[in-house]
């Protein structure tokens, strides 16, 4: 890059450099300041033996959940590579948007499905026990990454060619030993980044713990940091842990160089064979699964929003939202929050990744990218509860000031999604296309405003669609930082489980899942061309 496009480009980074340094390392620094304030508390939360059960059980459940997402997507991304059908595009974008499924819609899911008193109790003439367990945990969090693994797996073997496969069968090796020889040494990076990504994902889990676990000895650092924080009144304790947890986490990404390296977005796609006969067979039995895995828990929620516990049929749970009520008014006011800071975490996390990414492209540094990515470090729990002490130090207590934090910690939580989504699409833009519009005498302000920004398009909807979905089901750090001023979907369900009102929580779900699903099927449509890294 030569010195006026370095100039350029740097200026488009500085202002979203200047907002992430404010809104992350701010926070974090007075979280960690925190700990810092009583060195002795940090050092016996370093050395206490109970912190590395805390992690040891973190970590455990987070790559048991991992293993096992991979393992049972694998045999179905073989499949899904391979041939096409009718219903593969659907379940292959249903995958996708469940990436971005709240994880409090999967705690009530869970809870209405699998209860003791539940729908699949109901229907067995036994009883299961799953709920409040640690195969709750793992099967939450599989049901959550399942989709995940198949959607990068499938993505990863749809993009390699068959010739080495093809010729490993013409020599006469059996199609088992063709796959670990030859497939899987094709694909194993991806198999490695899914794991990680999925590890990265349950490792700080709080919600599913909290709740599925139903017992201390189920907790996760996160986990932990929450009841430090709001049960114990211990904040030292918990920002120590916090700081502990950072450590961790942030060891683990760099160990792994997950963030620091953005691979450029594959174009290829070898030919699918269609399914017939046996093949088209195995394929319904395969969707079917996969359906019987997902679909349940998500249409018990629709049931449960329908029908009261002892079977009624009511609409009541939604009229009582629209209703000019006491709890309406919150419903409604809940709705247009989660609304509006949505749409503005979403649409600035794209505009700074779109900056960032193309920045980086032009540019040797993969500082801003690792920078970019380091909030993945940070647990949103943590996260909310930085933003809780910085908002301490603030002088005036106003709403509007309550929403701006929210608003900065969604957009923390969002941004490093909206840059690993753009920043593919930013890689893969031709090396000589500046120089060609350069030599036509574009001016550098023109090349990127009329020609980068415009082919990165589908990527930038997409992005947003992506980061709406997730900011609309935040609740971990809206939760530990809005103190009942600022009322979310998440956080107005997450209340009424609590209340056990599971009707009135089960027809916030179905609004929420309905408004996610909309967004991110208007980005799907929109974002053909994204991959994911």
């Amino acid at each position: 890059m030569n010195k006026k496009q370095d100039t350029f480009y740097l200026k488009k980074t500085l202002l979203p450099l200047l907002i992430m340094c404010t809104i992350f390392f701010v926070p974090m620094l007075m979280l960690f300041g925190k700990a810092f304030s009583d060195v002795g508390v940090l050092f016996e939360t370093f050395t206490d033996s109970y912190t590395y059960k805390l992690l040891l059980f973190s970590a455990g459940q987070a790559i048991l959940s991992a293993l096992i997402s991979v393992a049972v997507a694998l045999p179905f991304a073989i499949f899904f590579s391979k041939y096409n059908f009718k219903g593969r595009k659907a379940i292959l974008t249903m995958c996708d948007a469940a990436f971005a499924l709240p994880s409090i819609l999967v705690v009530l899911g869970f809870v209405i499905f699998y209860g003791n008193n539940g729908v699949l109790n109901k229907i067995l003439p036994f009883k299961l026990k799953i709920l409040y367990s640690y195969k709750a945990i793992i099967l939450a969090h599989v049901f959550l990454n399942f989709p995940v693994a198949l959607s990068l797996l499938t993505s990863a073997l749809v993009s390699k060619t068959d010739t080495e496969e093809n010729a490993s069968k013409l020599l006469g090796a059996s199609s088992f030993k063709t796959f670990f020889c030859i497939t899987f040494y094709k694909i194993k990076g991806t198999v490695l980044s899914s794991l990680l990504l999925i590890f990265l994902f349950c490792f700080p889990s709080f919600l599913i713990v909290m709740t599925l676990g139903g017992n201390p000895k189920f907790f996760t650092l996160e986990a932990e940091i929450y009841k430090r924080t709001y049960t114990d009144v211990n904040i030292c304790s918990s920002a120590s842990l916090a700081f502990f947890s950072f450590i961790i986490m942030s060891i683990l990404l760099f160990a792994t160089s997950y963030g620091s390296k953005v691979k450029k977005a594959s174009r290829k796609a070898k030919n699918l064979e269609t399914a017939t006969g046996k093949s088209k067979i195995l394929a319904i039995v395969l969707c079917l699964l996969i359906l019987l895995f997902i679909a349940p828990v998500l249409l018990s929620i629709l049931y449960r929003s329908l029908f009261s516990k002892d079977g009624v049929f009511s609409l009541k749970s939604y009229i009582s939202i629209f209703t000019k009520t006491g709890g309406a008014q919150v419903a409604l006011m809940a709705i247009v929050n989660s609304l509006i800071i949505a749409f503005l975490s979403s649409l600035i996390a794209t505009k700074m990744a779109t900056s960032i990414s193309l920045y980086l492209r032009h540019s040797n540094t993969k500082i801003l990218g690792v920078l970019t990515t380091l909030p993945m470090a940070v647990g949103s729990v943590s996260m909310g509860l930085g933003f809780a002490f910085l908002s301490s130090m603030i002088p005036f207590r106003h709403i509007i000031l309550s929403y701006t934090l929210v608003l900065c910690a969604h957009l923390v939580c969002v941004l490093p999604f909206a840059f690993r989504t753009i920043a593919p699409g930013a890689m893969s833009l031709p090396k000589n296309l500046n120089y060609a519009a350069m030599t036509l005498q574009g001016k550098q302000k023109s090349i990127y405003f009329d020609i980068e920004r415009p082919m990165l398009i589908s990527y930038r909807k997409k992005a947003f669609a992506f980061s709406f979905a997730l900011s609309l089901g935040e609740v971990n750090a809206t939760l530990a930082l809005s103190e009942g001023s600022v009322t979310t979907i998440p956080v107005l369900i997450y209340k009424m489980i609590n209340q056990y009102n599971y009707q009135g929580a089960s027809a916030l779900s179905v609004i929420l899942l309905s408004i996610a699903l909309v967004v991110f099927s208007i980005g799907e449509k929109e974002g053909k061309e994204y991959v994911r890294s």
